[in-house]
């Protein structure tokens, strides 16, 4: 098991895992942005701004496993093969 330190929105972390360190650093990256993206926009507190940070990652998740198959396009069917001969 790795050990990974990361920085959230100004604060690090020791993160344990069998993950990629890099993978890590890139989730840690991207929650820290979502976090300082919703400071700056709305000025909250930082617990609050960590909830709806949750929120948004919570939301997006649970829209992608219930998406329905969207219907794919019946593609043309392939010509027909010459048949095989025996000579």
């Amino acid at each position: 098991m790795n050990s990974v330190f990361v920085e959230i929105a100004g604060r690090e972390y020791q993160i344990k895992t069998d993950e990629d360190p890099e993978y890590i650093r890139a989730l840690a990256n991207h929650v820290s942005l979502k976090i300082l993206e919703i400071k700056r926009d709305s000025g909250a507190a930082a617990l609050d701004c960590v909830t709806m940070a949750a929120m948004d990652f919570a939301d997006r998740l649970y829209k992608e496993q219930t998406k329905k198959p969207t219907p794919r396009k019946k593609s043309a069917p392939a010509p027909a093969a010459e048949p095989t001969t025996l000579l």
